[in-house]
């Protein structure tokens, strides 16, 4: 079958599952439990083409994003302009008012109110002369307060000021440097086109897979993300209850083979009974196939301790039928879905020290917290 036939019977199939994905509500946030399969198998032409595409759409998807977030970054940084113009005037006013006052006490008046109550001839005077002196005295007090309030207000926001100015400097320059990356990209995604065997049929194929990856794709990906996460709130319990923790003195060893948590994954949810983790040296991998879609996952763990001590997973590399998603992408992905393992969880007083990983088993060492 010709490429052409290939590219419009696919894309005929792919119309229609678009088709049914409006039709039904909310049917690209719920669970793809049958995804409509993409029959064509590209060859190494068509894979380095759509490989390009793919890298070109997720270009063009956190391009968005920034754009969205100079926007925000902009208005916020124009909001705590505003703030600081006005707590400039206030604090002006403070000034004046604590200027008076602390001229009062250098030139002894406050001095002469004191002495004037110690010198009272009857007890009743004194008494008297005393509540008001401590009622100046008080709001005396409270002028040089408000003033230092208002110090302490100003340099606060004149510091989240600074920081929206480096924020928005910082968001700028990676828009530009996203929209000269994409013009890049998409200029040799059309010279390379030009030059395939078949333009016509390339640039369908090209479209179709496009739609897949955006209406049913990125769906699946999420979907593997979101049942991964949702499985690592539970893995304390398991870890506790498979015999996995062990205590020596005041240090914890927590160890989790890969067939252990495998079958913990596929206890979870079924989807795992088709997707399995594969622990190497210093590699966590893990690959799963549905419905015609293959997702492969690398990545790697690392201890942080703020703002709380955790052990958090990085993906490195990312696959969708065989082709690499950007960093973008994975970033996006790894912020959404919490992969990470809270040690806490596990025991309230403990922190993970060291993360290891070797052939088929996974080693966490914790100690005591202090």
């Amino acid at each position: 079958m010709t490429i052409t036939k290939r590219a419009w019977r696919s894309l005929i199939g792919v119309m229609i599952s678009m088709q049914l994905i409006a039709i039904v509500p909310c049917a690209t946030d719920a669970e793809p439990a049958s995804p409509v399969q993409w029959s064509i198998q590209p060859t190494a032409e068509e894979l380095q083409l759509l490989q390009q595409s793919l890298s070109i759409t997720e270009l063009d998807k956190d391009i968005d994003r920034i754009t969205i977030q100079e926007a925000a970054t902009a208005k916020e940084r124009t909001r705590t302009e505003d703030e600081l113009q006005a707590r400039e005037t206030t604090l002006e006013q403070k000034r004046e008012q604590a200027g008076r006052v602390l001229r009062a006490y250098y030139i002894g008046e406050r001095d002469m109110m004191l002495q004037a109550v110690l010198s009272a001839n009857r007890l009743q005077d004194m008494f008297r002369l005393f509540e008001y002196f401590e009622l100046l005295f008080q709001s005396d007090q409270d002028i040089i307060n408000a003033y230092k309030e208002q110090m302490q207000g100003l340099r606060q926001t004149r510091d989240q000021h600074l920081r929206l100015e480096r924020e928005l400097s910082t968001v700028r320059a990676q828009l530009i440097e996203q929209r000269d990356r994409l013009k890049k990209l998409q200029q040799k995604l059309d010279s390379d086109i030009a030059a395939s065997s078949n333009p016509k049929a390339m640039n369908a194929l090209i479209q179709e897979f496009t739609a897949y990856w955006q209406n049913i794709g990125l769906y699946e990906v999420r979907h593997y993300f979101q049942a991964l996460a949702s499985a690592m709130n539970k893995l304390p319990d398991f870890v506790k209850n498979s015999g996995g923790l062990t205590i020596e003195g005041t240090n914890y060893t927590i160890t989790i083979k890969e067939e252990q948590l495998n079958q913990f994954l596929r206890e979870q949810d079924p989807m795992f009974e088709t997707f399995a983790f594969h622990f190497k040296k210093g590699i966590i991998a893990a690959e799963g196939t549905r419905s015609g879609m293959t997702v492969r996952i690398e990545g790697h763990y690392t201890i942080e301790t703020e703002p709380e001590n955790r052990i958090l997973f990085h993906v490195d590399h990312m696959q969708f039928n065989g082709l690499e998603l950007p960093e973008t992408t994975r970033k996006e992905l790894e912020q959404k879905f919490d992969l990470g393992f809270y040690p806490k969880q596990l025991v309230s007083f403990i922190e993970a020290k060291e993360v290891t990983i070797d052939d088929k088993s996974l080693t966490v060492k914790l100690s005591l917290s202090w």
